[in-house]
């Protein structure tokens, strides 16, 4: 049975990489909640501001956790895992690229999409032994 541990590695070390981003985004809510008391988040919009960090924190570790699900069928190229992933990777290159062209001081949105394009690159290059 063919396997692949260039796109194994590259699925961990994505989903290793958006757990840390995950757990990240989690304790810097604390910066939401000092930037409503302070003022500069203002009140009426403090709790879909609190509910939206919450929810990407939440929504990050649960991209990760099934980049970590498909990350054993990857390696042994299942083209159902193979469909999954590059849509996860083409969702995190174009988010990343597109709002740091919006939004350019924002460091992390370059970082996600390259964590995209290291899901990407090898999951295209090796598209023709997943079966």
């Amino acid at each position: 049975m063919k396997e692949n541990r260039i796109i194994f590695g590259c699925a961990i070390l994505v989903a290793i990489s958006l757990i840390i981003a995950s757990l990240s985004r989690a304790i810097n809510v604390n910066n939401l909640v000092v930037g409503v008391t302070t003022g500069d988040i203002a009140h009426h919009y403090a709790g879909s501001v609190m509910i939206d960090g919450s929810l990407s924190s939440m929504l990050l570790a649960l991209i990760a956790i099934w980049i970590f699900f498909l990350s054993g069928d990857l390696r042994k190229l299942q083209r159902r895992a193979w469909a999954q992933a590059v849509l996860i990777g083409v969702a995190l290159t174009v988010f990343g690229a597109c709002f740091w062209y919006q939004y350019p001081s924002s460091l992390h949105l370059p970082a996600l999409a390259l964590l995209g394009l290291i899901l990407l690159l090898p999951l295209f290059y090796y598209s023709k032994d997943f079966k």
